[in-house]
């Protein structure tokens, strides 16, 4: 099972603690499943659990008895399920149910919950938060995009908006924001799965930067030990190794010998052990001299 279907499997189960609620769950639902609009009369999803709760709010709501029907996936297993307002006149019956009253509607806190429970179940999805953190309503047109943000904008969730093809998106992008709204609309579960896999990832991303910074620090030190190494042969061509400065010479040749080691290792290789500043102090003054030597 999918993210998004866990997420919408336990939607399903929440009843509305009050009448209002019931009210504005009914209203997110047929807004954004567009059966409050006069081209459609018909609502269909691959989730039975869905398209039932639409002619429960339907009814209860409204008082209009949708019909639910079902459709074999045609050589693909499972079914279509699809919610139908009978006529005309249930459908006129609902629409007027809702007409200019959606301020009313969600101008409690406790219905703000309800409303978004209601659109996500029609027009949400969620990625699997193992592979990114994206949620989106799939509004259709602007004004309902525009709703729903003001909706969200409320319990300070941020959203984008955008246009694809026809219709009108708005999503969210940061799994901190997808878990609070995960838990508004009453996914508890979900929320915990979405901040147990982001706990994992972020431990796993912690350590490849880790992984990789220690790369880094090594391939330095190579290309640094390299670069010293090229510079005392070429001083010996040069001067000789007698032409190495008295106090140089002992660094030199154990660089040459060592070209793996770090600074903190060749200084403790030392004859008389010095700092890794004073190691490095001596290395850059070898560079300087080969550099001279040209």
């Amino acid at each position: 099972m999918s993210y998004s279907s866990l997420a919408k499997g336990e939607l399903c189960n929440i009843r509305p603690e009050s009448e209002c609620c019931e009210v504005a769950e009914a209203y997110g639902l047929l807004l954004y499943s567009k059966l409050l609009t006069d081209k459609h009369d018909s609502y269909s999803t691959d989730n039975k659990a869905i398209v039932s709760r639409i002619a429960e709010k339907a009814a209860s709501v409204c008082g209009v008895y949708v019909d639910v029907l079902t459709y074999p996936k045609g050589d693909e297993s499972g079914q279509r399920c699809v919610v139908k307002i009978p006529d005309d006149e249930q459908k006129k019956l609902i629409c007027a149910r809702f007409a200019g009253e959606n301020g009313g509607i969600l101008k409690n806190e406790c219905c703000v919950a309800s409303f978004l429970r209601g659109a996500f179940l029609v027009c949400g999805t969620v990625t699997e938060p193992q592979k990114d953190y994206h949620l989106e309503f799939i509004a259709g047109s602007e004004r309902r995009c525009d709703i729903l943000a003001d909706v969200l904008k409320r319990i300070d969730i941020r959203t984008h908006k955008l246009r694809r093809s026809e219709r009108w998106v708005i999503y969210v992008k940061d799994a901190e924001g997808i878990g609070k709204l995960m838990r508004c609309m009453g996914a508890e579960h979900a929320a915990n799965h979405l901040d147990d896999t982001r706990n994992v990832r972020d431990c796993r991303n912690n350590a490849n930067r880790r992984v990789n910074c220690d790369q880094a620090n090594i391939d330095r030190t190579l290309l640094a030990a390299e670069q010293q190494c090229a510079a005392i042969r070429k001083l010996i061509k040069e001067r000789g190794f007698e032409g190495v400065p008295p106090e140089l010479r002992e660094i030199a040749q154990l660089r040459l010998d060592n070209p793996e080691m770090s600074l903190r290792e060749l200084s403790e290789s030392l004859s008389e052990p010095i700092s890794r500043s004073g190691v490095n102090h001596r290395l850059k003054k070898l560079l300087e001299l080969a550099e001279d030597a040209k």
